[in-house]
């Protein structure tokens, strides 16, 4: 059952970026898959958008490996010569904003 949706956002990620953005969660075992944007960044600095489908707030061991996503995501950006995201952006169910995390907590 997937566990976490993947903002689309066809200015900063194409094809093979989801592929490796899928390919870090699942190696973590979470469930992901992409979805349509919502928040829409054109900007430099900008948020990878994550939605988790379950009611409540995210567990603990999703929000522990979370700075790791970060940090794996950004080195893939910078290796491809992109610009990286942010920070992650954390949505709800009802797509309420749950927090986010920063590269200062990554690093």
């Amino acid at each position: 059952m997937t566990e976490v949706l993947i903002e689309e956002n066809f200015v900063h990620i194409d094809g093979t970026d989801m592929n490796v953005i899928l390919d870090l969660l699942d190696r973590l075992g979470l469930e992901a898959e992409p979805t349509a944007p919502r928040h829409i960044s054109e900007r430099r600095h900008w948020s990878l958008s994550l939605h988790w489908l379950t009611e409540g707030q995210l567990p603990d061991r999703v929000a522990a490996v979370l700075p790791g996503v970060l940090v794996e995501v950004r080195r893939h950006f910078a290796d491809t010569g992109k610009v990286p995201p942010d920070r992650i952006a954390l949505y709800g169910l009802d797509g309420s904003p749950l927090g986010t995390v920063e590269p200062e907590v990554a690093a």
